[in-house]
């Protein structure tokens, strides 16, 4: 399937999917840093499936079929290793997956989409925000338990909305978007939890996102009732199931 070398191609059909095809948006938009490799469709006069290169694979599809077409052309040499994907497509992928680690286990991580409408955001200001800065990603890498770098935590202060609550000088919870857009890296110092510091934060970066034009959204792992909790109640709303994955 052909590479898309002109974006604007695409809009007519990712605005047609929204909300699910938020993050491809972003991405090929490279709306917040995105580092987008490439991206391939099923039919550049006419797409119902795109996929995404960046780090890993993004796969949005309006159907089975389509999906199958686009999946069946991608370098033979690439990495099983997809985000933010409808998961209704996971078996077409490992179906059609041709790469050197075809037949291998696969990890799953199954996710919520939650989004915002504009009007909707249940507003809290109990604590006061700050920006995060340069200087505070070494300290959210050594804290964030799921493995980035200090590098890679500085690339999302510089390229999207990141914000904190500081004590002492110090970011004791903070949330950032991801490269898709997403509002994410939530998180809270364990000794000030209960605070209600995680409302304040959606707070402040969905009220920056809808500011600058981009409609908030989060995927929320399906068994992290918490989380899904605390979204719903500042007025997200979900929107569909969507997986990571790929080989370990």
């Amino acid at each position: 399937m052909p590479l898309c070398r002109d974006v604007a191609l695409l809009r007519p059909f990712l605005a047609k999917n929204l909300p699910g095809t938020n993050s491809i948006a972003d991405l090929v938009d490279d709306t917040f840093g995105s580092r987008l490799r490439w991206v391939r469709v099923d039919d550049v006069r006419d797409p119902h499936a795109v996929l995404c290169r960046t780090r890993r694979f993004t796969l949005y599809a309006d159907s089975g079929p389509a999906a199958s077409r686009v999946l069946a052309e991608v370098p033979r040499n690439m990495r099983l290793a997809f985000s933010a994907t409808p998961t209704r497509f996971c078996r077409a992928i490992r179906k059609n997956w041709r790469g050197p680690d075809a037949g291998r286990r696969l990890w799953y991580n199954h996710c919520y989409l939650y989004v915002l409408k504009r009007g909707r955001l249940v507003i809290d200001r109990t604590h006061h925000v700050s920006r995060l800065l340069p200087g505070d990603a070494p300290m959210i890498a050594r804290s964030w338990p799921y493995g980035r770098s200090a590098d890679q935590i500085l690339r999302r202060i510089e390229n999207g909305p990141g914000y904190c609550i500081r004590r002492k000088g110090e970011p004791v919870a903070w949330g950032l978007t991801h490269d898709d857009g997403s509002m994410g890296f939530l998180h809270v110092v364990e000794a000030y939890r209960g605070q209600g510091m995680a409302r304040t934060l959606t707070t402040a970066l969905a009220r920056r996102l809808l500011n600058i034009g981009v409609q908030p959204f989060m995927y929320i792992v399906t068994g992290n009732s918490a989380s899904i909790r605390l979204t719903a109640s500042m007025g997200f709303t979900r929107a569909g199931r969507f997986s990571w994955f790929g080989t370990r």
